[in-house]
């Protein structure tokens, strides 16, 4: 393969910029919400206020209740109860992981290719608000998701574009989500979205728990062009799970920025217990043990290797996944 992992979207850059803070006005309708493709409990009416992560100040004469994203943002708001009307990612949603427990049905897939979107078949969707993943170093005529300005000019005249920063760490940008979620009608004080807010944090302690075992954890991205090892301070989901205590291998030198790219013929230059391989367009366990270097690791000859999934923002998700990776790292054994 030919792209970079972050084109892939394994994990894109990050922000410099913090999330804006959303705020809605009006009362609210059970009947409006009833209608919703956001399946809001009690959808908020009347005139919408939202600055995104870009500085951008959103305003609608209606609460949107008609949302198409980009992938990882429509995942996202799927866990919140967020059903859009219309998705666009890297490949077709039905071959991601991140969708892999997510009912797609009676969502239009408008693109299943870096930037490239059916435009016509976004606006027969008729959507009021389009959601992004925002990154470091992007503007309003540069965001993610989009081929280039032309395009994101095109789609803006159908409906205004969000970006939300995938900035800090995992716990930040589900909160910022939250936050999105709760302008768009969604009681994120109770129900099921407490619910799953107290699966994560249960699943955040078992992680620590897990952290305590000692054992190293280095997650990593293949490709025929070798392999990238994350930087976990990095990647928000990654830095979260190191500040519960999971004790990420130190990569990357001065000038690396999310990633360290190493050659084939130093993939074996850290020395893990447990090796996380990307299930986003990387190659899979029996092509990195047909690699010399990767398959004399310890960890490789010990099998100690685990699906490196990437979870959408939310509470579920995440909890899901935390608890995935706890039982990876407390069924490993050190062999480093």
């Amino acid at each position: 393969m030919s792209r970079t992992p972050d084109r892939c979207r394994l994990l894109a850059l990050l922000v410099v910029a913090s999330v804006g803070l959303l705020t809605a006005c009006g009362g609210s309708s059970e009947d409006e919400a009833a209608d919703s493709p956001t399946s809001a409990a009690s959808a908020p009416s009347g005139p919408w206020s939202y600055v995104d992560g870009l500085g951008q100040t959103i305003e609608l004469a209606e609460v949107p209740t008609r949302i198409a994203a980009y992938g990882d943002a429509a995942a996202a708001l799927i866990g919140f109860g967020i059903k859009p009307v219309a998705i666009f990612h890297y490949v077709d949603p039905a071959d991601d992981a991140t969708f892999e427990d997510v009912d797609l049905e009676g969502i239009e897939i408008v693109g299943t290719s870096y930037g490239e979107i059916d435009v016509e078949q976004l606006a027969a969707t008729q959507p009021d608000l389009i959601v992004t993943t925002s990154y470091q170093g992007e503007t309003p005529d540069t965001m993610y998701g989009f081929k280039d300005k032309a395009q994101i000019d095109a789609i803006r005249k159908i409906a205004p574009i969000a970006g939300i920063m995938q900035t800090g760490t995992a716990a930040d940008v589900i909160k910022a989500n939250e936050a999105l979620a709760a302008t768009l009608g969604i009681d994120v004080g109770s129900g099921k979205v407490a619910e799953d807010k107290a699966a994560f944090e249960a699943a955040s302690q078992k992680l620590t728990t897990a952290g305590e075992t000692g054992i190293t954890v280095l997650p990593m991205y293949a490709e025929d062009a070798g392999v990238y090892v994350a930087i976990a301070r990095d990647e928000p989901a990654l830095a979260y799970y190191q500040q519960l205590g999971v004790d990420f291998v130190e990569t990357g030198g001065p000038d690396d920025y999310y990633w360290e790219e190493l050659s084939w013929e130093n993939a074996d230059k850290y020395d893990p217990d447990l090796i996380l391989y990307s299930v986003r367009d990387s190659y899979t366990p029996e092509q990195l043990m047909d690699q010399p270097t990767f398959a004399r690791m310890p960890a490789a000859q010990a099998g100690q290797l685990h699906p490196w999934k990437f979870k959408s923002m939310d509470y579920a998700s995440q909890a899901t996944w935390m608890n995935e990776l706890a039982e990876a790292i407390t069924s490993a054994e050190e062999v480093s």
